[in-house]
């Protein structure tokens, strides 16, 4: 169990607002390094909040636009891929239902998007999942 704070133990009465007793952030965050934009050197962080689809949708999103509108090469994009698989089985688990907006589940699509992508940077899916590609 984490020690318990007071309010005392923080410099702001709204410090303690968002942490509560024990020593827990209500928010959490997901990082994806590597992936800072060219010039700014901030993390690339996502809200843990967001479901295996949310996560997916925006990572697929940030992915085509590093691609297509940054001109990343390939090894900057590899580990987006790879952040992109480590999804997939969830999405296979709980976000394969029959969308009739995509004609297909939505781990099979984005199993699909996976392989395209891969296919485009002249990688395979095995590389991005072993971590052997080499710019």
């Amino acid at each position: 169990m984490p020690p318990k704070y007071a309010n005392v133990d923080f410099k702001k009465a709204s410090y303690w607002k968002l942490r509560g007793k024990l020593d827990m952030p209500k928010e959490r965050w997901i990082s994806y390094p590597g992936a800072e934009r060219d010039g700014d050197a901030s993390p690339l962080i996502a809200w843990a909040g967001w479901d295996h689809l949310q996560q997916a949708q925006a990572l697929a999103e940030y992915f085509l636009d590093a691609k297509d509108a940054h001109g990343w090469p390939p090894a900057k994009l590899k580990p987006l891929l790879a952040a992109l698989a480590d999804l997939l089985p969830w999405l296979k688990q709980w976000h394969n239902t029959f969308d009739p907006n995509y004609g297909m589940g939505l781990g099979d699509y984005f199993q699909g998007f996976l392989e395209e992508q891969c296919r485009a940077l002249e990688i395979t899916v095995e590389e991005v999942d072993r971590g052997r590609f080499s710019g």
